[in-house]
């Protein structure tokens, strides 16, 4: 579907053309309005006092962080002159009142994990096993040193050849028996 011109406008297919026709609009759409600054001489405005400019806040113009409460103002508190000690200590003394410290319970992590419930005298099958295997881990590494120690005393006993025990030499004599 293209675009159709009314009849006696130019056609306008550019972007350029676009642009500058909405540039125009826009211009003279800001000229066209009317200026409310005093034309009307029925509108009676108070006499505001010239404002003095306002001086920067300092630390020693800050109230005691012990003072503040619910209530108080903390904006003074954001003024650049005051020290970023000053102000991390009222935002902590603002963030820690109740009102700021609502949990939505859509916090998944917020619980403490560390501690929980013990099972009592339940014992699962999963722990049954681990205690079964690990009797049986116990039950080969003692095996293990009954033999290793068996090896160990066949060694102790090749090595010291000059004794003898004398049980051996009753009955291995043959005439022992005589």
């Amino acid at each position: 579907m293209g675009r159709t011109d009314k009849p006696g406008e130019p056609a306008a297919d550019s972007q350029e053309d676009f642009l500058a026709r909405w540039s125009h609009r826009k211009l003279d759409a800001g000229r066209d309005e009317p200026d409310m600054s005093g034309n009307e001489s029925t509108a009676v405005t108070p006499a505001e006092p010239p404002q003095e400019p306002e001086r920067e806040l300092t630390d020693a113009d800050m109230p005691p962080i012990e003072t503040l409460d619910g209530d108080s103002d903390y904006t003074p508190f954001l003024s650049p002159g005051v020290s970023d000690d000053l102000r991390q200590q009222a935002l902590r003394k603002l963030f820690n009142q109740p009102d700021f410290n609502i949990t939505d319970g859509l916090d998944d992590y917020d619980e403490d994990f560390t501690r929980f419930a013990g099972l009592g005298s339940l014992v699962t099958h999963e722990m049954k096993h681990l205690l079964e295997r690990e009797l049986e881990k116990e039950s080969a590494a003692s095996s293990e040193n009954v033999t290793g120690e068996a090896a160990d005393s066949n060694e102790n006993e090749e090595t010291q050849p000059d004794e003898v025990p004398e049980d051996t030499d009753t009955k291995s004599s043959p005439d022992a028996g005589r």
